[in-house]
């Protein structure tokens, strides 16, 4: 087991990215502190680990509130020491674009996805240097780099953490401590198997545990010279230049309807073909078309 020993927070580790990444350390011999405002969900989490032969404990902690966090890493300090692998996959979200996002939203979807980084890492950085070093992993979005509309915060958000990424992995490499990130594609947060997806080459969404397993590569020593890195995991969603002009052949459109297809592809074709020259003004004329 290649994490035995190590102490792992996991925020939002109730659901989802977080369950499965919680379940994926402790198998590797990690013990797991989920930190999480769903106390029921979390303690199941937890006890299910337990069960199958692992370390693991459920603290409640809303990370957009400091005081909670000074409580969890205080707690820590008492019973571990502190934490070797920090994992800041928590997030809270609404849709909206800048006109119709409230500011109450905006403020709280960002103390949730990036307050919550810096906060937790601040705590953290000072416990892992005393500990001779550490690792944390930012869990980021494909949203930071390709938008969709209507995800203002939640694409802004995500932007943040890969930029606090890098500044995190230059300011804690001299102390020991490794500081990557993940940017999943379209992911579910239920244990339900992943749908198709039109809009990914491979034709599918992802599953939770495939995140997990990149982050458990992340936090082991099998990345010990890698810091300041963040990896896509999408399918290839961003490797494509344009949506697809028709849908994979294994995979259905989902939830968009044909004439939202139809329209995108279109808007595509207006955007990226090429210029069409008049002939009635001379190619000479530097106003020209």
């Amino acid at each position: 087991m290649i994490l035995s020993g190590k102490i792992a927070i996991v925020t939002g580790g109730a659901k989802g990215i977080g369950k499965q990444t919680a379940e994926c350390l402790a198998r590797e011999g990690a013990e797991v502190i989920i930190a999480d405002i769903l106390p029921e969900q979390g303690t199941q989490v937890a006890e299910e680990i337990c069960r199958r032969g692992g370390a693991a404990r459920f603290i409640h902690t809303d990370v957009s509130r400091h005081a909670d966090i000074a409580n969890l890493f205080e707690n820590l300090r008492k019973t571990h020491g502190g934490p070797d692998i920090l994992v800041n996959n928590a997030y809270w979200s609404a849709r909206g674009s800048v006109e119709t996002l409230s500011e109450e939203d905006w403020d709280r979807g960002m103390d949730t996805m990036v307050k919550s980084v810096f906060l937790m890492s601040k705590y953290a950085f000072p416990v892992m240097r005393n500990r001779g070093g550490g690792v944390i992993i930012n869990v980021s979005s494909v949203h930071a780099r390709v938008a969709w509309p209507e995800y203002a915060v939640y694409s802004a958000a995500k932007a943040a953490i890969e930029s606090l990424t890098r500044q995190m992995a230059v300011d804690g490499g001299p102390i020991g401590i490794r500081v990557n990130c993940v940017a999943p594609g379209s992911i579910p947060i239920t244990d339900q198997p992943p749908g198709q997806d039109w809009r990914v080459p491979m034709g599918r969404r992802g599953k939770p545990q495939e995140v997990a397993g990149v982050i458990r590569f992340l936090a082991s020593d099998e990345a010990a010279y890698m810091t300041g890195q963040t990896l896509t995991i999408d399918g290839g969603m961003t490797a494509t230049l344009a949506q697809p002009t028709a849908p994979h052949p294994q995979a259905g459109i989902s939830s968009f309807s044909r004439r939202a297809v139809h329209s995108w592809i279109q808007s595509a074709r207006r955007i990226f073909a090429p210029p069409r020259r008049s002939p009635t003004k001379s190619n000479d004329n530097p106003q020209g078309s």
